[in-house]
């Protein structure tokens, strides 16, 4: 890898992903609607709601249209990490250059990495617009935004949802399945993490797992840190679990993967799908 100067080898997994992405023009259009038609339907949801808006909300400033559009926003994020590594891994499977990929000079944990990149790019771009569609069409109000501790909580929320993203690639590795991983994780999140209504909602003894899901907490201090305007101190408990969550499922994830790799060259079916 030394050899291979690393900036270019993003610069190249990026551009190579830009470029299959712009290809299908059709699909590119449709991702960038979808975002503008998603975006009013909640405001309409949130519109029916804000009449019978729940206690729980008020802390969110009673805006449950931005507390609906930051909740789904997230979750986009981490079906992305629950999905790019699963279609990578895949798609060289289906085209039979896995092997011939994973015999480059290039480190395993940069192939994955590098491979997500442009995902979580156009993932962005795409919520970007959302924001601003919401914020020009439909006064949507973030003046309070605390852009640092909002940037932090997202960083840190990525690098949470990649091991899982990792995880389930590992799991296609090894049993050439990986979408029921994607939908325990995603269900789980969304039933008990407050995407769409507040942990506080649910029985007691439900409300109380939520705290062991990543995805809680970064729902919690994205909404506080975009309506609030919370410091990073504010939001001290989120950032460090998010932090510790990050430092320990990633070489987890990464070594789980490598042993899923290993595995399945000596039995033969690492290009088998």
């Amino acid at each position: 890898m030394r050899s291979i100067p690393i900036l270019n080898t993003i610069f190249c997994f990026i551009k190579r992903d830009f470029l299959l992405t712009v290809t299908y023009k059709t699909a590119f259009i449709s991702q960038l609607l979808t975002i503008l038609i998603a975006v009013t339907s909640f405001y309409y949801i949130g519109e029916v709601a804000s009449g019978v808006t729940h206690p729980s909300i008020r802390e969110y400033e009673n805006n449950y249209f931005a507390f609906l559009l930051i909740g789904v926003a997230l979750i986009d994020y981490m079906l992305v990490s629950l999905t790019i590594f699963n279609a990578s891994i895949r798609e060289n499977q289906m085209m039979g250059t896995l092997e011939i990929l994973l015999l480059s000079p290039m480190k395993l944990s940069y192939i994955l990495l590098f491979s997500s990149l442009w995902a979580y790019i156009f993932t962005t771009f795409r919520l970007l617009l959302g924001f601003i569609f919401s914020i020009l069409i439909f006064g949507l109000d973030i003046g309070k935004a605390n852009i640092v501790s909002s940037a932090v909580v997202l960083v840190l929320s990525i690098l949470c949802f990649v091991p899982l993203g990792i995880i389930s690639a590992t799991t296609v590795v090894l049993f050439k399945k990986g979408d029921w991983f994607k939908m325990f994780l995603s269900g789980l999140s969304f039933l008990f993490s407050g995407v769409a209504y507040p942990v506080s909602v649910l029985p007691a003894w439900l409300a109380s797992l939520s705290f062991y899901i990543p995805m809680t907490h970064s729902l919690h201090g994205m909404r506080q840190a975009l309506l609030r305007g919370d410091s990073l101190r504010d939001l001290f408990p989120e950032i460090a679990f998010l932090l510790v969550f990050s430092i320990v499922t990633m070489p987890l994830s990464l070594l789980s993967f490598r042993f899923a790799i290993n595995k399945t060259k000596q039995t033969g079916s690492l290009s088998h799908y």
